[in-house]
């Protein structure tokens, strides 16, 4: 006899413990219990006293501790004593987080029980119960991230989900603000997320959707409720901070990393620390201002202040969404902690999210004294919220935006207020009410201020009416207006706004530069408002008073506001940082004293000291904002340089670059120059200053054409010597007299190429891209120098430089910065080495480096970069380079076919059809993001251009991003004219309007109105049908369908139904698959019947011809298609074994090896891999990264394979690089090829071989036994198959060797249980081939006799539905007929022709009719249901007929629709058959009764087991209880079979036995005596099964019989079947649990996926 002793304790988490008092009376007072691991213990009385029973008070929300009885003073308890010797210091926040001798050790008895008084606290249920972090929190779980997902409540230790009686969005508004998810999209209901496990918490909750907690709303009472968890409520939020808002402004760290419904609220931030780190401020009156502290470890802690200042308080407030730091208070302001001080020397540098993300010393590293604990004051502390005109002017609360309008600075008003937008009426609104308007979004001043809904009328609310501004008010929200909401307006009336402009992203009005890229809420309408308050959008600096944008006095826009700095250490330093950040050159002077006039606003930084290397002046060390001790007479200023890097030159329409007109960049737009005055010295510093020689002549005129812009300069008065035309004399920026007929040009002598070393990177011959990574935000660094592209060198490459490449292609931030050629070597120059970024930097090239072309690198040192992600890269309007490359597509209706234009050097010009072919019209469409080249139109198809033809002698490999990298013969070289401009027609064009003429793909004889015969399909996957499906298809008909994708994919096509008039040859109707076009390619097919082959074509084309002929007609075909990758690969990785077989799934294509996401992975999908990597079959499909996370690309996601596929991209999948997963979802696969480990072989010997079974998934596999060792002798092993109701089982054997002839061994499969249905084939050696049966259920035996013994078979089976026209379900109380209404109209009949005959008129038997469907509800005991009862059988019967209206003459005969559910000893029977002179149908469904089996902590069975994983030791008892769920109380439950298994899906490979056939075969399981027929219980002992498999799950056979009929199988106990026999019987109800696992250190699974909990149900299928 085996004796196991090993136990393994395992770390306890929040969400497996809780806390109770019990046998006091009420819930403040009673002996202590803690429920671990499942079961409730008590607390042994060691030490007990009122500083442990405070914190059991607190925690349960009792208020404090009267006293500490010891000595079981409220009883002694009955289960484990799980606490000693705690000694708690009266802070912690839960029992368990006090210093005690260990879980579960001790030295006590019962009779020392721990017990506690509190002082009481709030009734149990009330909605004002205590919202502290120790009672209270809130979750979404199960919706992929944390702000979507089932509501879930922490309350009295244990999370329970929430009714969703009434929930709508003003509930789930009040979630997302909770979590800081910004604001609810929807509030789904009926369990959307799943269904939860434990209490339901709240019901009928009702919020105005101002409340601060979910709990604060009014509802129900605590755990009092009316519902079921088919009723959880969910909620999906507009998104949020990436912290989550706990109670009491706590707010955590992360993301979940698992979306379990028992993940704790705070996921791990350091590997040292449990799930355990926040933040919060105490004792400073509101959760804004207080002592700093840090939850560490499960206990709160201190922060030392040692060098403490506003660039650490800051992080704390946007932390704690309290805006920004008003002062960083030292030397213990707020009281002395009591607790550890966590962190010491903490150094921010103001932008971190987190304050532990800061530099520090340590965790609990410190030199200090709580005396020197530090604090916060944010400025939200200080707010008032008295009245509706000052509400907190925070980004949680309020924001202002214009839409609508074109721009960001005019449009309809629209004010963010509650989570929602809404509109302004627009009484009493004028051009006061504008300016405030245009001065908070920094978009100038006013131009107008339009009403009656000038933008377009708003559809949300109306939040303000009679709005009175003076003009200087700093929020339009601060203005006199009627109040919140309140109006007498309609949307009409919505005010709108037109400003005079505002702040650019690389250039603002009067010198002002923005900080940041705006944060696009929507295409159309940029929110203005902060997410923080010093690094964001609202912040901007100018010099004014000055002259020009490079002098003046500083100015900083700070909350809607422009203030001045005072001039207290004011010097260069300080200066110098405004220039560079205004993009002015250096300081000249700092002038101080009001040198540029007193300002007028506020005085916003004071005591600035910079050390001029700063990117902005407020990351210089400052007093803080607003505080100062200035007055205006002391503002700075600035003088500088004045380099003009934001201004650039260009000529152009002068057929090269060195002559044309003359356009400055100014503002971020090219505009023209006024030939007043215009001579060669000013064209010389043209010239000079472009490279381009001197000045040959200077035409005037509009020599060049006429610009479109604005005109920049006037009177332009050079002296010849200028660097800069613009630091000429000249009239003044957009100041003339001018036309555009008078624009001025310049022709130069020519000089040196365009391409210098020295020429400005804000120019067109700059440009960057990431190559060979499989998207556009990850690869090579490539940067684009005197028109050739170069790589950049990895010495010194880190991620600082790789966060500018990923900002300067919008593509998020830098998530690594691989070197050594990781994306492959490059093969041009190598253009920048030694690249140092400090990350703020808006291009690569602005970065310190060695220098143009210098280095000291190879090409096998090319620096990489993965980015985050970004924007798609696939723009209408996206240009290779800064200013002067763009592509469109003009004249076709559509911006996806036309005439193709390229925008080069300011104008649109076209490109010649000379070799123009689909290659090159590949590169145009993927460039708009218009899919592929459909066709590549010459001849000027789309009519001829008018402008220059730009591009001639294009040739494309077709994988170019851009058109113009494609060799070409030169910009503006050209031997065309414009009657041959080249055209393209993309697939995204013909999906909305196919230019082939309709008849092209439809029937000569064509079918009704409602056919769809034939058809262009273009997308990468889709599905098509035969005319009229599911109903009759039409007598000849000859349907086409062409599958036309990008050239460098293939197609697969498969049948979801095929049912046509059946010939051998298919000479009447069929369908033809050829590989292309239509009778110019290979016939892939030709079919009649059902099919489950797969077609695969072998280029990008396919063709499907479906014919019929004059006669029979039938339901015809459901089809779908996908498409793969023509360079595809299989492997699997990171087996950690020499095995070829088992490893991490990975697809290759274009170069890169990608994984493959688990979602819907199961033993069908991992059948496929194993075949095709000719690994043998599946042993098991894992999930979860079970062998390692991959780190390239995810390729397929939600594969869905039958198991009969010959490739992993033929199953059907959502399509190549669509997915919603990250690597920790990678698929993995272990296959039969690997050979099992020696205790596995010892395991399958010791308990016997797995001979036949129960298989009730929708598809499967099973095998002779040991195949694919020879099989025993004298087998006899049958297989029951039975799927869901109204499917049918094929099996498929492709391999089988017995013993020659079918005398001997052989397989027989029936249609239906073996005994008593008919057999469909008898398969001997060598056959091959699918079967299919007529039911749900299918037979398959195998026989062999005492002599020759060979490897056998294996073989695989799947579930199709069977035919759509009628389904009947057998249910508890009635049986459900559906009939297809497409299915009556085939035979002439109407919906309201079928009845019950007799009892039309009965209400309770008419059908219910739905535009698809008539559906009758039939009771078992009504409606005229006849009930029959002999020995073994009840049966109910009743019939369904459709009838013509009655009259002398009978164009077509009744239709008789006969229903019969048969009850058998222990199975349901569903019949269901059709009768007509014409149609004979007949339908058989096999059910089952609905059972529940649970696990119990003990043999008491009183409390049953709800942790998922169940984790036990090697050596425990395992008790469980099974009940049948069903009405009838005359019902007998029987434990035939229970085997364990490590794979939760299959129980045939390596099974143990603990019964079988009533036969006990573990000699620790035991039988308990029944409560009642209905139930069984009994126990057994894990130490055999877990012995050998460090996680199992149990798989039991119940049988139901008739209560106390004692010849059925419930009361015969073991049956010693012969092996002929066995899995024979009908009887079976099978429920599978788990997964039981050994408790370690490292909780372990072997196998993929587990319940929700251990609660098993077994339901009949619909």
């Amino acid at each position: 006899m085996v004796r196991c002793e090993v136990r393994v304790c395992i770390a306890e988490t929040e969400s497996d413990l809780a806390l109770r008092l019990v046998n006091g009376g009420d819930r403040c007072q009673g002996r202590v219990e803690v429920l671990y691991r499942g079961s409730w213990g008590t607390v042994c009385d060691d030490g007990w006293d009122t500083n442990d029973a405070n914190v059991v008070c607190r925690q349960l929300g009792c208020g404090w501790a009267v006293s500490a009885p010891t000595n079981a003073r409220f009883g002694q308890g009955s289960g484990q004593i799980v606490l000693d010797d705690v000694s708690c210091s009266g802070h912690e926040s839960y029992l368990w987080s006090c210093h005690h001798r260990g879980w579960l050790s001790h030295n006590c008895g019962h009779h020392e029980d721990a017990g506690v008084i509190c002082s009481g606290g709030p009734p149990d249920h009330s909605s004002t119960f205590r919202e502290t972090e120790s009672d209270l929190a809130l979750r979404l779980v199960n919706g992929g991230d944390r702000c979507q997902g089932r509501v879930e409540v922490l309350y009295r230790g244990s999370w329970g989900t929430v009714c969703d009686d009434g929930w709508d969005t003003n509930d789930a508004n009040v979630v997302c603000r909770q979590l800081g998810c910004g604001w609810a999209v929807s509030a789904p209901t009926n369990a959307r997320f799943g269904q939860g496990s434990g209490q339901i918490v709240l019901d009928d909750v009702s919020c105005s959707g101002h409340e601060s907690y979910l709990w604060s709303c009014h509802h129900r009472g605590w755990l009092s409720h009316n519902c079921g968890h088919h009723e959880d409520a969910g909620v999906i939020c507009s998104g949020g901070l990436q912290i989550t808002q706990a109670p009491s402004g706590v707010r955590t760290t992360h993301r979940r990393h698992a979306f379990s419904p028992r993940a704790p609220i705070w996921s791990p931030h350091h590997a040292s620390t449990e799930s355990d780190l926040a933040l919060r401020l105490v004792n400073g009156g509101d959760r804004c201002q207080g002592r700093v502290e840090v939850l560490y470890r499960g206990s709160w802690g201190t922060v030392c202040d040692d060098g403490w200042d506003t660039n650490d308080a800051n992080v704390v407030c946007r932390q704690l969404g309290c805006g920004w730091a008003v002062s960083a208070p030292t030397n213990a302001r707020f009281g002395q902690g009591s607790g550890q001080i966590v962190l010491d020397d903490v150094s921010c540098s103001g932008h971190e999210s987190y304050l532990w993300s800061c530099h520090h010393r340590g965790w609990l590293s410190h030199n200090c004294g709580h005396h020197e604990d530090a604090g916060v004051i944010c400025s939200a502390s200080t707010v008032s919220t008295a009245s509706p005109t000052s509400e907190i002017e925070t980004e949680s609360d309020l924001a202002l935006r214009l839409v609508n309008g074109g721009d960001r600075c005019q449009g309809r008003v629209e004010v963010l207020y509650r989570g929602s937008w809404g509109t302004v009426c627009d009484d009493g609104w004028d051009t006061n009410d504008a300016n405030v308007v245009c001065r908070q979004l920094g978009c100038g001043w006013a131009v107008s201020a339009p009403t009656n809904a000038r933008f377009g009328q708003g559809s949300g609310q109306i939040v303000l009416d009679d709005v009175s501004c003076s003009g200087h008010e700093s929020y339009l929200w601060s203005c006199h207006h009627r109040g919140w909401l309140s109006h007498n307006c309609g949307h009409h009336e919505d005010a709108g706004v037109i400003c005079s402009g505002g702040l650019q992203i690389t250039q603002a009005p009067s010198g002002v530069r923005t900080t940041h890229r705006r944060h696009a809420f929507s295409p159309r309408a940029p929110i203005w408002s902060p997410h923080h308050a010093s690094t964001e959008s609202d912040l901007a600096l100018r010099l004014v008073n000055g002259g020009d944008r490079c002098q003046g006095r500083v100015e900083v826009l700070y909350r809607g506001s422009w203030g001045t700095v005072c001039d207290d250490g004011w010097d260069t330093n300080d200066a110098n940082v405004v220039c560079r950040q205004l993009g002015c050159g250096w300081a000249v002077s700092a002038p101080t004293n009001a040198r540029f006039g007193q300002g007028s606003g506020q005085i916003v930084l004071d005591d600035v000291s910079c050390s001029g290397h700063e990117s902005y002046l407020w990351s210089c060390h400052h007093r803080g904002w607003l505080s100062h001790n200035c007055g205006h007479h002391e503002d700075a200023g600035v003088i500088c340089s004045e380099t003009e890097s934001d201004l650039a030159l260009r000529l152009v329409n002068g057929g090269d670059r060195c002559q044309g007109r003359v356009e400055v960049l100014y503002r971020g737009s090219w505009g023209t120059v006024c030939d007043d005055g215009w001579d060669t010295n000013d064209a010389n510093v043209v010239c000079r200053q472009l490279g381009c020689g001197w000045a040959v002549s200077a035409p005037t005129n509009a020599r060049f054409g006429q610009g479109s812009g604005q005109i920049v300069l006037d009177d332009v008065s050079c002296s010849g010597h200028e660097s800069y035309l613009w630091s000429c004399h000249h009239r003044g920026w957009l100041s003339h007299n001018c036309g555009h007929h008078e624009d001025a040009g310049v022709i130069c002598s020519g000089g040196p190429p365009d391409h210098s070393s020295t020429f400005r990177e804000t120019e067109s011959d700059l440009a960057l891209r990431l190559v060979n990574g499989g998207d556009r935000c990850q690869g090579r660094v490539e940067v684009l120098y005197r028109g050739s592209w170069g790589t950049v060198c990895d010495d010194g490459w880190d991620t600082n430089d790789a966060n500018v490449v990923c900002r300067q292609l919008g593509c998020g931030w830098a998530v690594s910065a691989p070197t050594n050629a990781r994306f492959g070597q490059g093969s041009g120059q190598i253009v920048l080495d030694d690249v140092s970024c400090s990350g703020h930097e808006s291009y690569l090239w602005s970065c310190h480096h060695r220098g143009w072309l210098s280095h000291n690198c190879g090409h096998h040192e090319d620096a990489g970069v993965i980015c985050s992600g970004g924007p798609p890269d696939h723009s209408s309007t996206f240009r290779e380079t800064e200013s002067d490359l763009a592509l469109r597509l003009v004249n076709g209706g559509d911006r996806c076919q036309g005439r193709v234009e390229v925008l080069y050097r300011g104008s649109w010009g076209t490109v010649c059809d000379d070799g123009w072919d689909t290659n090159d019209a590949n590169v145009v469409c993927r460039q708009l993001g218009c899919g592929w080249a459909v066709s590549a139109p010459t001849n000027a198809r789309f009519g001829q251009g008018s402008g220059q033809i730009v591009l001639d002698d294009v040739s494309c490999s077709g994988h170019e991003s851009y058109l113009w990298s494609c060799h070409h013969r030169g910009w503006l070289s050209h031997n065309c004219g414009h009657h041959e401009d080249a055209g393209v027609i993309c697939s995204a064009a013909v999906l909305n309007s196919t230019h082939r003429p309709a008849s092209q793909y439809q029937s000569t004889a064509r079918p009704g109105p409602s056919s769809n015969c034939g058809g262009l399909l273009l997308n990468a996957s889709g599905t098509f049908n035969s005319p009229s499906y599911p109903g009759f298809y039409p007598n000849n008909a000859n349907c086409v369908w062409e599958i036309a994708l990008n050239y460098s994919f293939c197609i697969n096509l498969g049948f979801t139904h095929l049912q046509l008039e059946t010939h051998n040859s298919c000479n009447y109707d069929y369908v033809e698959i050829f590989d292309g076009p239509l009778n110019s390619s290979n016939l892939l097919g030709k079919i009649c019947n059902d099919t489950r082959q797969i077609f695969t074509s072998s280029s990008n084309q396919m063709t499907v011809r479906f014919r019929s002929d004059i006669s029979f007609q039938n339901t015809g075909f459901s089809a779908w298609y996908n498409s793969f990758p023509s360079d595809v690969g299989l492997r699997l990785v990171n087996s950690n074994t020499s095995h070829r077989c088992a490893g991490r799934v990975e697809v290759y294509h274009s170069g890169t090896w990608g994984t493959v996401c688990d979602d819907s992975w199961d033993l069908r999908d991992a059948e496929v891999v194993c075949r095709q990597l000719e690994c043998g079959y599946a042993v098991s499909a894992l999930g979860g990264a079970y062998f390692g996370a991959g780190s390239g690309p995810i390729t397929l996601d939600n594969v869905e394979c039958s198991g009969t596929e010959s490739m992993l991209w033929q199953c059907r999948n959502t399509g190549w690089f669509i997915h919603n997963c990250n690597h920790h979802e990678d698929a993995a696969v272990i296959c039969s090829g690997i050979t099992l480990h020696r205790w596995q072989f010892y395991f399958v010997l010791t308990v016997g071989y797995s001979c036949g079974g129960f298989l009730s998934q929708p598809s499967g596999q099973f095998s002779s036994p040991f195949y694919p060792g020879n099989y025993p002798n004298n087998a006899r092993c049958t297989w029951d198959i039975e799927v869901r109701n109204n499917y049918r089982v094929t099996v498929v054997f492709r391999e089988v060797q017995l013993e020659s002839g079918c005398n001997y061994d052989y397989i027989e499969v029936f249609d239906g249980p073996y005994h008593s249905s008919p057999l469909i084939a008898r398969i001997c050696n060598g056959m091959s081939g699918s079967f299919t049966s007529s039911s749900n259920f299918m037979a398959v035996r195998f026989i062999s006799d005492g002599s020759v013994t060979r490897k056998g078979f294996h073989a695989e089976y799947y579930s199709s539905p069977s035919n759509d026209s009628t389904k009947l379900l057998c249910l508890q109380n009635h049986m459900q007929a559906v009939v297809s209404r497409s299915y009556l109209q085939s035979l002439g009949y109407v919906a309201r022709d079928l009845i019950i005959p007799g009892w039309s008129g009965s209400y309770q038997c008419q059908s219910q009719i739905t535009p698809s469907q008539v559906i009758f509800t039939i009771p078992y005991l009504g409606c005229g249901t006849i009930k029959q009862v002999d020995n073994d059988t009840i049966t109910y019967s009743s019939f369904l007929k459709a009838a013509v209206s009655s009259g002398i003459i009978k164009k077509k005969k009744d239709l008789n629709i006969h229903i019969s559910c048969r009850m058998l000893q222990d199975t349901w029977v569903d019949m269901m058959y059709i009768a007509n002179d014409t149609i004979e149908f007949k339908e058989i469904q096999y059910g089952n009764f609905a059972v529940n089996i649970s696990f119990y902590t003990s043999s008491s069975f009183s409390y049953p087991v709800t942790s998922s994983p169940y984790y036990v030791d090697l050596n425990q008892d395992l008790y469980l209880q099974a009940e049948i769920r069903h009405p009838d109380a005359s019902l007998a439950l029987f434990v035939d079979t229970c085997v364990a298994s490590p794979y939760h899906s299959d129980f045939t490979s390596l099974t143990y036995d603990l019964i079988r056939s009533g036969c006990v075969k573990d000699e620790t399981y035991r039988s308990y005596s029944q409560p009642s027929p209905r139930i069984v219980r009994f126990k057994f002992n894990s130490c055999h099964f877990l012995n050998h498999f460090p996680s199992v799950y149990l798989k039991c056979k119940m049988v139901v019989c008739r209560a106390y009929d004692y010849s059925s199988r419930c009361y015969r106990g073991c049956v010693m079947r012969s092996k002929r026999d066995l899995g024979s019987y009908q009887e079976k109800v099978d429920v599978i649990l788990g997964p039981v696992q050994l408790q370690a250190p490292e909780k372990r699974s072997l196998g993929r996926g587990s319940p929700s909990d251990l609660t098993a149900h077994r339901v009949p299928a619909p």
